[in-house]
């Protein structure tokens, strides 16, 4: 009989900071972080005198800790309701440190939910939580050491809190975001899987040459000035914007382009 419906074609996007795609692979576009002082943990940080700076992890400060308790955090106000995605890197050594995630919603105590056992003894992870926030709560998350075994290390960096469900790669505030913090390359293929892969050799990589924004958001770059849209909710208008980078020169946004998607039947 034959098929009678052509297979569907997708396109598949990935970005990187090398031109093989190897450095700070994603699938997923980065999303700037709500939380201001990440890369160094500079600014107002609860019990950051209980920390010492040891060294850096990509690019990151990394923060150290041999006692129980004191956790170093910072807390978020949601500026409006929706899913947010905190993450952070962590690392912990000794037999019984017991390393747990705890967290809070306009409290100060930690809450079950939010809670997760770490365990003991491994290398560099990204831990991540997505939760519902209303505007103007108020949310933190911390780690700790909560055994009391005497060669207890935690090790903590690049803390990130964004909107969606998604953990994206660690970014800067926008108030601190510059040209050398995107995204440099972006690679594509097609095929007839929806799923995107994950090995980078798949894709073909060209340096990006225009990022787009979505409500003044960046949600993606391409080489040639065509784009592929995903996961726009039916019968919204959004406002598109694009700009030309050259290396880490940027033009400025392009007039905004008001756009609204059509009601699915």
């Amino acid at each position: 009989m034959g098929d009678t419906m052509a297979d569907k074609n997708y396109l598949h996007t990935a970005y990187s900071n090398s031109a093989d795609g190897m450095n700070g692979f994603t699938t997923v576009y980065p999303n700037l972080n709500l939380l201001d002082g990440t890369k160094d943990f500079s600014g107002n940080w609860t019990n950051s005198r209980s920390w010492t700076t040891d060294g850096t992890y990509k690019g990151l400060t990394v923060k150290k800790r041999t006692g129980q308790w004191n956790g170093i955090y910072k807390t978020f106000t949601a500026p409006k309701d929706g899913t947010y995605t905190f993450s952070a890197y962590i690392k912990s050594s000794g037999n019984t440190a017991n390393t747990i995630r705890y967290g809070g919603v306009n409290t100060t105590s930690a809450q079950k939910a939010l809670q997760k056992s770490m365990g003991n003894n491994f290398d560099w992870a990204r831990d991540s939580v997505t939760l519902n926030l209303k505007a103007n709560d108020s949310v933190w998350f911390k780690y700790e050491i909560t055994g009391l075994g005497t060669d207890s290390i935690l090790w903590t960096a690049g803390h990130k809190l964004e909107i969606d469900s998604t953990a994206t790669p660690w970014m800067p505030s926008s108030s601190e975001v510059t040209a050398t913090d995107w995204l440099k390359y972006v690679g594509t293929y097609v095929d007839t899987n929806p799923v995107s892969s994950t090995d980078p050799s798949k894709y073909d990589w060209d340096e990006m040459k225009y990022r787009v924004y979505l409500d003044g958001v960046p949600v993606g770059g391409s080489k040639l000035l065509s784009f592929d849209f995903e996961n726009l909710k039916a019968g919204t208008s959004y406002n598109v914007q694009v700009n030309q980078i050259n290396g880490n020169d940027e033009s400025d946004k392009s007039e905004s382009v008001a756009f609204k998607t059509n009601v699915q039947k």
